[in-house]
């Protein structure tokens, strides 16, 4: 039968719990941001949502330091506690993407050709979906299940994020009625997508050291 890591202090699993919904959540909420912008711009709905996603990025930093307060104040885990807390830093820095690429598109406003919005929805769901993968294996982890099939799934995703972004950094390069100032400035709007990908397969390596290190 599985035990949670945190079964000492039913405090500490919470912040855990509610910390990763944040992410998910958050996630949900960028795809609604993008989604409003490729259509109507920066409006009252954008502001909205970026301010949505930076309440639960500080909810995340304040639930990441009580949980790193608490590993170290009940003495829970601390064989791994270094690499519990190097997990958590890794999954919030996801959170703190999502909160810098909208803040980053409010400012800049790019203009986004009508004949990548499909493209770029798509990258994004599975930039998600990659993050879902990661959040589904740190919950398995701390609940004392396998994780070797999530984790793949995340290098899976992170690949298919990659060939998605090089097709539509080809498309862009590709159409000539673009400016290569406008070229570049969506050359930089798809990578910042990208780059969720990169920090969930980060976050996954770190998990996947952390079960290779520590039986359970």
């Amino acid at each position: 039968m599985a035990i949670s890591l945190f079964r000492k202090t039913k405090q500490t699993e919470e912040h855990v719990t509610t910390f990763l919904m944040n992410i998910m959540q958050a996630g949900y909420l960028l795809l609604q941001v993008l989604e409003n912008y490729m259509e109507k711009g920066v409006n009252k709905k954008f502001i909205a949502l970026k301010n949505h996603i930076s309440t639960l990025e500080g909810e995340n930093d304040d639930l990441r330091r009580q949980t790193e307060l608490n590993l170290y104040k009940h003495m829970l885990l601390p064989d791994m506690r270094s690499d519990i807390i190097d997990l958590l830093e890794a999954c919030d820095k996801i959170i703190n993407k999502y909160e810098s690429d909208v803040i980053l598109w409010s400012v800049e406003k790019p203009q986004l050709p009508k004949a990548i919005h499909t493209a770029l929805k798509e990258m994004t769901c599975t930039d998600l979906s990659c993050v879902g993968s990661l959040v589904g294996a740190v919950k398995s982890f701390f609940a004392g299940f396998p994780v070797d099939n999530e984790i793949q799934n995340v290098y899976n995703l992170e690949h298919q994020v990659d060939l998605m972004a090089f097709h539509l950094k080809e498309a862009v390069f590709a159409d000539k009625r673009l400016s290569l100032a406008h070229q570049l400035q969506l050359k930089d709007f798809i990578y910042s997508l990208e780059k969720i990908s990169d920090m969930a397969e980060d976050a996954a390596d770190k998990l996947k050291v952390m079960v290779a290190k520590h039986t359970l």
